[in-house]
């Protein structure tokens, strides 16, 4: 399919790029954790980099993509977030961890614990056509296949459960809920959804996303969500039509151009490659503000720029998604 072409325009929208500025030394792991997982504060703008690293013949099957924001008063980029593709039977799985440490002794402990760091988990179907995004927290349908098959089952949007399973399914859910406060372990935060329009009679033209997030509140914080059912996820709720603090996000519709035959999309000179993979995103209600935008710079380079309501977190899991090869979809 065509990938859309790339113009170079002001944007109407002006924010200020975040920065870290000479408080970057300063900053612990806390209060980092605090900065990438909470929403970009009104007005900044996170403008990022991504480098996919695939060197050797593993790597070419599981890469690693390393983010890292740039700095207008530094020469270097500060790293913040790294994710490795992890091996599965079934979907993709991303481990997403925080690099931004001021302490290198540590690096022989991340080698050695894969959970060391981690911050949350991007998972997909198997057609890659659905994402969800994880806090680092239990799995609540973990050991329980039923559960897990049908979330499965319903992320790939085939989901045909009849009522009496879907009530062992609840009460399932309740059973794992016992377990949890038993354990003393919180059950992960979803924090987010990604959902690919299959394409199933080949059409051209760039893909279509929707994203799904919880709304904000009064003070500007994410509505927190740990569910522990399948109808209360994003995409249960969804599929529900349950639109309660349900925030739904689209990629903005390239127009056809043509002087240049191609499907055309303004990001304001962060890209420079016509992909596929390059997407922005809006809400219905203000087209011309990009929540997100994410393109390709060079082979293995990529921009990746998020503002309010969405936090770095979710900006770069959102982005992994757009790497991940999707078999009804392209």
């Amino acid at each position: 399919m065509p990938a859309p072409h790339i113009i170079n325009q002001p944007t109407t929208h002006n924010t200020e790029p975040f920065s870290f500025g000479s408080q970057i030394d300063l900053i612990c792991p806390k209060l980092l954790h605090d900065i990438l997982m909470s929403p970009v504060p009104q007005g900044l703008k996170f403008m990022c980099r991504i480098v996919r690293k695939n060197e050797g013949v593993d790597k070419r099957m599981y890469p690693t993509y390393e983010l890292t924001l740039e700095e207008p008063s530094r020469s270097s980029r500060v790293r913040l977030l790294r994710a490795t593709k992890k091996k599965r039977s079934r979907g993709s799985y991303y481990a997403i961890t925080s690099d931004m440490d001021h302490h290198p002794a540590d690096y022989d402990r991340k080698a050695s614990d894969e959970h060391y760091g981690v911050l949350g988990k991007l998972r997909s179907n198997f057609l890659g056509t659905a994402f969800n995004v994880y806090s680092n927290g239990r799995n609540p349908f973990s050991g329980n296949a039923a559960a897990t098959t049908e979330t499965e089952e319903q992320l790939s949007g085939f989901s045909n459960t009849s009522a009496s399973n879907g009530a062992k399914t609840g009460q399932k859910g309740q059973n794992a809920k016992a377990e949890l406060k038993n354990t003393g372990v919180p059950v992960r935060q979803e924090l987010g959804a990604v959902i690919y329009n299959p394409n199933v009679l080949g059409l051209k033209g760039p893909r279509k996303m929707t994203i799904l997030m919880n709304t904000m509140t009064a003070e500007g914080d994410m509505v927190e969500r740990r569910p522990s059912q399948v109808k209360d996820t994003l995409i249960g709720r969804m599929t529900d039509r349950d639109m309660t603090d349900l925030l739904v996000l689209r990629n903005k519709s390239p127009q056809w151009n043509d002087d240049t035959n191609s499907f055309v999309l303004n990001f304001g000179g962060r890209v420079s490659l016509a992909s596929v993979k390059n997407f922005q995103i809006i809400h219905d209600n203000d087209l011309d503000y990009i929540i997100m935008q994410f393109g390709k710079v060079s082979q293995d380079n990529f921009t990746m720029d998020c503002q309010y309501p969405m936090t770095p977190f979710q900006a770069f899991a959102f982005a992994l998604t757009s790497f991940d090869a999707k078999l009804a979809c392209e």
